[in-house]
């Protein structure tokens, strides 16, 4: 009787990350080159990007985010699917999400908690904690205007579009108030409903209201019921 070996986790930042001394380049352990991208870089994309799309700009992080989502996620099913000798649908659900969890800290995107316990109300609570894409969303800002965080929210609908197969949606919940509070508080923890885009253009529309996310969850509870 031979006994199959059971593949490790693909994700753990020593098997996962090489480096090439002689180069100074960073690659997967799928061969795939890493970008270590420097924090001022960072930093400076909002800014950037408020000043030459105005009020567009949150459409355009949001879809930027949705693109690099789809196809960040694309990449790894098939390293994935290669390494497990499983494709994910045949993955259960709890095994999928513990390797997506390590997935974001791995690649600096953060400390990912998921929360399904209004899945009845046809919403995911995502929170994200020191997430790289966080930072910058607070520079530029006007007066009276709200941070945001719609690279991100693109990132993680596109990456539960893909999982799912659906057309899903994300939006940050629980936001500062103004830019000055973001600066004068800052936090390195974002929130996110994650859901079918109704639902999710529902809950957008009682952000700008200033509702919180327990607000909207009694809302979704209220109308749903």
């Amino acid at each position: 009787m031979t006994l199959s070996a059971i593949p490790g986790n693909y994700f753990t930042p020593r098997g996962y990350i090489k480096s090439e001394p002689d180069t100074g380049l960073l690659r997967t352990r799928h061969g795939n080159r890493l970008l270590a991208v420097p924090e001022v870089l960072l930093r400076s994309v909002h800014k950037a990007l408020r000043e030459e799309t105005g009020e567009a700009t949150p459409f355009a992080l949001y879809t930027f985010g949705f693109w690099w989502g789809g196809a960040f996620y694309d990449r790894l099913k098939e390293e994935i699917e290669e390494y497990y000798q499983r494709t994910i649908p045949q993955m259960n659900a709890l095994e999928f999400l513990v390797m997506m969890r390590q997935i974001w800290e791995t690649h600096g995107f953060g400390h990912l908690n998921l929360d399904f316990k209004h899945r009845s109300l046809g919403l995911i609570k995502v929170q994200v904690e020191a997430s790289m894409m966080q930072l910058g969303t607070e520079v530029g800002l006007k007066e009276g205007q709200m941070p945001s965080y719609h690279l991100e929210a693109g990132f993680i609908a596109a990456w539960f579009s893909r999982w799912a197969g659906k057309g899903i949606r994300a939006c940050a919940v629980d936001l500062p108030p103004d830019g000055a509070v973001a600066i004068a508080q800052p936090t390195t923890l974002a929130t996110f409903f994650v859901g079918l885009a109704p639902k999710i253009e529902q809950a957008e529309m009682w952000v700008k209201q200033g509702l919180s996310s327990a607000e909207i969850i009694e809302k979704f509870a209220a109308t749903d019921s």
